[in-house]
């Protein structure tokens, strides 16, 4: 009985999110021309680094690196509800997370919104293993 609390959070962890995310479009891709890149590793477990910070209002390009042979993903929706990202990335964002396998990188174009974001990967008790981490967007 004592394990059952560590079962739901695992269980929990491998959900994505219920509810569709939509962020808005950046239609202009010179926006990002200059764009600063943000680079988010992923490995076992691991977000690198744990506390992801930028600037409200201003274009970056979010690179996301899977460090790790097996997949994981970089799972934001509140994040990316809130932002805009370029109309080229829609598709790699489906409902708020982006999926990498192992060795691959990714780029988003992401305009943040102002606030404090949980990001996990929701990969069967990957975030019980501690694969979690924190946007804050100032």
């Amino acid at each position: 009985m004592r394990y059952l609390p560590m079962l739901a959070l695992v269980m929990l962890a491998g959900c994505a999110t219920g509810r569709p995310v939509h962020p808005a479009l950046e239609n202009d891709p010179g926006v990002f021309s200059n764009a600063p890149t943000v680079e988010v590793h992923l490995a076992n477990f691991d977000f690198t680094p744990p506390i992801i910070r930028m600037r409200a209002g201003r274009p970056y390009r979010l690179a996301l690196t899977n460090d790790a042979s097996g997949g994981h993903d970089f799972t934001a929706p509140d994040f990316f509800a809130a932002a805009r990202i370029a109309a080229r990335d829609q598709a790699l964002v489906a409902n708020g997370e982006v999926e990498l396998h192992g060795g691959e990188s990714r780029i988003v174009h992401v305009i943040p919104a102002r606030g404090t974001y949980k990001v996990v990967c929701t990969h069967l008790g990957h975030a019980v293993l501690g694969m979690t981490a924190r946007i804050v967007v100032e």
